[in-house]
């Protein structure tokens, strides 16, 4: 019989009856429980240490905290979670470069960086050889990362230099020649030189360039200077009022807007991309706007993506894309912007010829070839096809030529060559001119063809099919790999490769032998379509031609005697701005103790040719020209200045007095003797003293300056000392405020109580302000201020100056009053000097020396 039995547990307190069976159901749910319990305990174990400081010993790291891929792979995450939560960023580590070059990376990267500036086609070149600048909106290359100036300027005088100045912007314009007489004739003026309807450029066979001003408003509010060239016409009766022409303008970026502003105002142009929808017409219009979307819908299907992007990239001048167009249906004048729609690239130098004559073939026709748009082309238009067998023997004859300065200036040449990848040498090569055996035979250069002009680039259709069925590098290469079985022979396929269309413009270089050397400058302008940039400048760059940036621009005007942009046009202003604050903060950024005190040396402006002042201090009434012309001009009018240098070289008795007193005279400075010169340069008069110490030190062979300037006490150095004291004692005196209140507030504070910010940065600006004034005041509202600055009256500034190479000497561009020039003129006769000379003097210096001048005809 069974019996419970009674047992003592001690945890209860007395005796306890234990069940004679147990559920087994009951007792494998709680259990799974206590399992399910266990294993969540371990996977996530409560603990205070952090990840990596519950692994083993042997396998923690210092670098674990802040490096998770040290940890293993299970650890990461939550190793990220907590780093997370304490407010410690996550670290990303930069993709490998192996990474970042691949091809789509490298794309997305590059379109990337096009967003805010627009890249040329050799802009990748440019990049990994030059430093890039931003100018007008486009990534430009300024100079090469290696020392080649002197290089680029040999290059310019006896070789070839090369430049991409794509960033030029191409205007077309269409219209009876009537019209665009009239319209140019208010922007331009005959007084500078030819007009844009002159005979000479209306046949198509030259390129022009005129100087264009705001409407009305010649002399002043000068543009700039823009090139120009007419399409030719195969019609007999081409110079016919009445027919349609076509007219390319080519601008410089800086003042592109200007220029384009002026046109749509004088032509009465508006817009034609933006289409209206009549009343009565949206069903009509609705439905044409469908069928349009389903055309571009199946052609956008129709290209991959990728394919896509690389297209915008390869080839992203595509013109047609985005130009607009602008007309005016009283008068039939069209106006399109063919902005990024061409490359242009600029030879200089008289091994340009050879470079070309080397890179550019012509494409010769072959029966059994594929019929391409050139084929297409002859055989619609016989007078294209005589025009083409002209230039084939054109260029052929021009083998023999030493340098382009030989052939017609500013002449046209179209050209229809071979794909330029087809003429690049193994490794590069310097061209050089064949020596011909047989006398030279130059006949040609006397009868030029009158079709040499006629180009297959004026065609719209043609010049944005070319880009669109060009052979991309990346086929080429593979066509190339598959094809050629002996290396450097031509494939089968290269001979069926389309051909490319250039217009070849020469440029003549100077041309005044009194002035500057003769032919420097040379060279030649090529225009070709989108997408064969870079083809043809690695081409050129094979074939020896040396490359150069924005700076050779400069160098190159600064070597013939002149400047790129006159500062009365709207880019010298800009540029003249720039380099004011570039030059002004670059100044205070160093310690007073190291700053230049202008006014110990007399010196007004600097970093800027105050010529507004100056223009009214050499002003006989100073009131009248400060109401009536507020702005300044350089004198283009070439009746006057042929006049004046008549009065300088002394065949003239009488100084004309028609130049207006707002003018200025632009004239190329040469140092007599040793010496340097700094931009911002003072052109002075000199005196009867200077001129009989002069004579004294040529004879003795003395090379000290003829003057030097007595320094001046600077009345502001003790007013700046007590301000800047004043200012530290007041920055002092705030700082022990701040911490007054910080241990105030730490005796009843229990935590850490840090000092206050300064919030000092409106009383430094103001300070700053204030001693800007001080140490360089730009008021130049007191009279003679500017032209009695120092012992010398100055008369005129050089905003340029530098070493000549072709002189051997240091000099300069500047620009001086016409009654300074007359005074400075008559005191030379008055002390019988044969060669008239003025005193020059560098803003850092107090040294006159004494420069000769030519006067520049051909501003």
């Amino acid at each position: 019989m069974s019996t419970n039995k009674l047992e003592y547990d001690s945890t209860l307190g007395g005796p306890v009856t234990l069940p004679t069976h147990v559920s087994t159901f009951r007792y494998a749910a709680t259990v799974v429980h206590e399992m399910r319990q266990l294993i969540e305990e371990v996977r996530n174990p409560v603990s205070r240490k952090l990840v990596f400081q519950t692994l083993p010993k042997h396998m923690r790291r210092r670098a674990m905290s802040h490096h998770p891929k040290r940890l293993p792979r299970k650890y990461r995450a939550a190793h990220r979670s907590q780093m997370a939560k304490a407010g410690k960023p996550q670290q990303t580590k930069r993709p490998s470069r192996k990474h970042r070059r691949r091809p789509g990376n490298l794309l997305r990267d590059y379109l990337r960086r096009q967003r805010k500036k627009i890249w040329l086609e050799t802009h990748i070149w440019h990049a990994k050889r030059f430093h890039m600048v931003d100018r007008w909106g486009y990534r430009l290359p300024q100079s090469s990362c290696d020392k080649t100036y002197r290089a680029c300027y040999r290059a310019s005088a006896d070789h070839c230099l090369l430049q991409d100045m794509s960033f030029f912007v191409c205007i077309e314009m269409r219209g009876k020649i009537s019209v665009l007489r009239e319209g140019f004739a208010r922007l331009s003026n005959t007084k500078c030189g030819l007009s844009i309807t002159a005979e000479t450029y209306i046949s198509g066979r030259r390129e022009g360039s005129i100087d264009l001003f705001r409407d009305g408003q010649y002399p002043n509010y000068a543009l700039g200077r823009v090139s120009f060239m007419w399409q030719p016409n195969f019609l007999e009766h081409a110079n016919s009022e009445d027919i349609k022409r076509t007219l390319w303008i080519w601008i410089h970026p800086s003042a592109y807007s200007a220029v384009l502003l002026e046109l749509l105002t004088v032509f009465q142009l508006k817009c034609q991309n933006s289409i209206k929808v009549p009343l009565g017409c949206d069903e009509k219009f609705a439905e044409n706007n469908k069928k349009a979307k389903e055309k571009c819908s199946v052609n956008e299907c129709t290209s991959k993506p990728k394919e896509q992007r690389c297209l915008q990239f390869m080839t992203k001048n595509l013109g047609f894309q985005r130009i607009m167009r602008y007309r005016n249906a009283t008068t039939n004048i069209e106006l399109s912007d063919l902005k990024d729609a061409m490359n242009r690239f600029r030879l200089t130098g008289h091994l340009s010829q050879s470079v070309l004559n080397k890179a550019f073939k012509p494409k010769s026709l072959k029966e059994h070839t594929r019929n391409t748009w050139l084929h297409t082309l002859l055989e619609e238009n016989s007078d294209f096809q005589s025009a083409h067998e002209n230039q084939i023997e054109f260029w052929q004859n021009c083998i023999e030529l030493r340098s382009p300065g030989e052939l017609l200036s500013n002449m046209i040449l179209s050209l229809n060559i071979e794909d330029p990848r087809l003429q690049r040498p193994m490794k590069r090569t310097k061209a050089v001119p064949e020596l011909t055996t047989s006398q030279t035979n130059l006949d040609f250069i006397l009868t030029i063809p009158e079709n040499l002009a006629h180009s297959p680039l004026w065609n719209d259709d043609i010049r944005n099919g070319l880009c669109k069925s060009m052979i991309k590098p990346s086929d080429y290469s593979q066509l190339r790999a598959k094809h050629a079985a002996v290396p450097g022979v031509r494939c089968q396929f290269e001979e069926e490769m389309q051909a490319v269309p250039v217009m070849l413009i020469q440029r003549p270089g100077s041309q005044r032998s009194q002035y500057k050397r003769l032919g420097y400058g040379c060279g030649w302008d090529i225009i070709a379509p989108a997408g064969y940039g870079m083809p043809i400048w690695l081409s050129l760059i094979m074939w020896g031609a040396k490359p150069g940036g924005l700076r050779e621009f400069e160098s190159v005007a600064r070597e013939l005697g002149t400047e790129e942009h006159l500062p009365d046009t709207v880019a010298g202003r800009v540029l003249a701005d720039m380099r004011h604050q570039e030059l002004r903060s670059k100044y205070f950024r160093k310690p007073p103790n190291k700053r230049h005190s202008y006014k110990k040396l007399a010196i007004v402006s600097p970093f800027r040719a105050p010529f507004p002042a100056l223009i009214r201090d050499w002003a006989v009434y100073p009131k009248q020209i400060a109401e009536k012309h507020s702005t300044f001009h350089v004198l283009r009018d070439r009746t006057l200045l042929q006049q004046i240098l008549l009065y300088i070289q002394g065949k003239s008795k009488i100084f004309p007095n028609e130049i207006p007193e707002n003018c200025l005279l632009q004239l190329h400075l040469r140092m007599k003797s040793r010496g340097s010169l700094d931009d911002f340069a003072l052109i002075c008069l000199p005196t009867r003293n200077d001129f009989k110490r002069n004579l004294k030190h040529i004879k003795k062979g003395n090379q000290e300056p003829v003057f030097t300037e007595p320094l001046l006490p600077d009345l502001s150095e003790g007013k700046r000392k007590a301000i800047r004291k004043a200012h530290k004692k007041l920055l002092k005196r705030l700082r022990a405020r701040r911490v007054r209140e910080k241990r105030k507030q730490q005796e009843t504070s229990n935590m850490r109580v840090y000092i206050k910010p300064a919030n000092t940065a409106g009383i430094v600006a103001v300070h700053f302000e204030q001693m800007c004034k001080l140490w360089l005041p730009e008021d130049h509202s007191t009279l003679y201020s500017v032209r009695k600055q120092c012992q010398r009256e100055v008369f005129g500034y050089a905003p340029n100056a530098h070493f000549s190479y072709t002189e051997a000497t240091v000099c300069a561009v500047g620009y001086v009053t016409p009654t300074g020039l007359k005074e400075l003129l008559t005191l030379c006769r008055q002390m019988n000097v044969r060669q008239p000379m003025c005193l020059m003097r560098s803003p850092k210096s107090r040294h006159y020396r004494f420069t000769c001048f030519k006067l520049n005809l051909d501003v």
